[in-house]
């Protein structure tokens, strides 16, 4: 069984150029999102898991393998995870 991830409702955005900010009001944290991780959170408006997460990086960035994306995508989910910035859920 995989889990699904999704954004918190409470988190606020922000575009900047090729990355976003993350403002979550009730803890007072900011969190500024490199390309790669504005991307993945943008993936996010619609729960999904780690593996499609991993390959939609893989189509959208050129010469990004799979093992990469999904390490990347893992490392990503589990920091935001820490900041309460998503949520998770059994699929």
């Amino acid at each position: 069984m995989s889990t699904l991830y999704c954004r918190c409702e409470s988190i606020e955005t922000a575009p900047l150029q090729d990355e976003t900010i993350l403002f979550d009001p009730e803890r007072k944290k900011f969190c500024v999102l490199n390309r790669t991780a504005s991307f993945i959170w943008n993936q996010l408006a619609i729960p999904t898991t780690v593996e499609s997460l991993a390959a939609k990086v893989c189509e959208s960035f050129s010469g990004v393998c799979m093992e990469s994306a999904l390490s990347d995508a893992d490392h990503t989910i589990q920091e935001m995870l820490t900041l309460n910035f998503v949520g998770s859920q059994p699929d």
